[in-house]
């Protein structure tokens, strides 16, 4: 099944769909993902299985069979097609298959939240804030951030942008990062707000969680992407940073960053210099990793 067929098919599965019964909805949906599935997952050489541990994936404890995610965004925006103009009818089951149906049922929920959320963003915000609260590795976060947070940030950013800078310190990991993967994407499509996002994303610097740490890296980079200036003045205004979360970050950064964009981040070659000689033991890798690729750029 493509793309195209699944849209055909949920489009058929829809046109019977109940709100007091969402659940013969999200089994039939189910079944029309289920026919994209790979015959069998690949097996995973030991080296694999330790990248999906540091990324938080081991035995993530719900469904997950593979479906492409082309396909399931196709069921969900038949569903939020539908859905927008029924936002209430359609919540019920938006939720079921974020909570019962898997990273198959997910995705296809966020997708149908974006249009949701655009219809009535005052009762689809705090609800994908409920959501983000019970992410379980880093795709459904993002897709999540992406797909139902981003449409009314980009849409209006004037009056969400500040909300939204709330989540980045949540007491939730995923709250966090669904709020700096948005913030920082932001600037992609509104250029001015770069200096801004900037300034919300900053307070998870030091976050000791893994997660968040390569968020506000991916953040500052996207940024980085369309106004470098901000970028660079929150790393010369980091000062003597010692710690290793931190250092970890604004090293990231540079190690990370679209080589294209080096060379206009090359005169903060001495302060890097200047970190490496005061930083922890555990931060001097990074840092000589950030220095090796400004020097290269310079």
């Amino acid at each position: 099944m493509n793309d195209k067929e699944a849209a055909d098919a949920a489009r058929q599965i829809l046109i019977r769909y109940d709100a007091q019964q969402p659940a013969a909805t999200a089994d039939s949906l189910r079944e029309a993902w289920l026919g994209a599935a790979p015959q069998a997952a690949p097996e995973l050489e030991p080296g694999q299985k330790q990248f999906l541990r540091n990324w938080g994936i081991a035995e993530p404890g719900f469904e997950a069979v593979g479906t492409p995610v082309p396909v399931l965004t196709a069921i969900g925006q038949e569903i939020g097609r539908l859905a927008r103009k029924r936002v209430s009818d359609f919540l019920p089951l938006a939720r079921l298959l974020w909570e019962e149906y898997g990273r198959e049922g997910r995705i296809a929920a966020v997708v149908a939240l974006g249009p949701m959320e655009l219809a009535d963003p005052e009762a689809i915000v705090p609800v994908i804030h409920e959501l983000a609260r019970t992410c379980v590795f880093w795709e459904d976060c993002d897709q999540l951030a992406l797909k139902a947070l981003e449409p009314i940030l980009r849409k209006e950013p004037e009056p969400w942008l500040d909300r939204l800078g709330a989540w980045v310190t949540d007491e939730n990991k995923w709250v966090r990062r669904a709020g700096l993967t948005a913030i920082g994407r932001l600037p992609m499509k509104h250029p001015a707000t770069a200096a801004r996002c900037v300034e919300l994303v900053s307070p998870a610097l030091g976050d000791p969680d893994t997660d968040v740490k390569r968020a506000l890296s991916f953040a500052l980079r996207a940024i980085a992407r369309e106004d470098v200036r901000p970028v660079k003045h929150f790393i010369r205004a980091q000062g003597q940073v010692k710690d290793a979360h931190r250092m970890w970050v604004l090293c990231d950064v540079i190690r990370s960053l679209a080589r294209v964009l080096l060379p206009q981040f090359a005169d903060l070659l001495p302060v890097y210099q200047g970190w490496l000689e005061s930083a922890e033991p555990k931060a001097r890798r990074s840092i000589e990793g950030a220095l090796r690729l400004l020097e290269s750029g310079a």
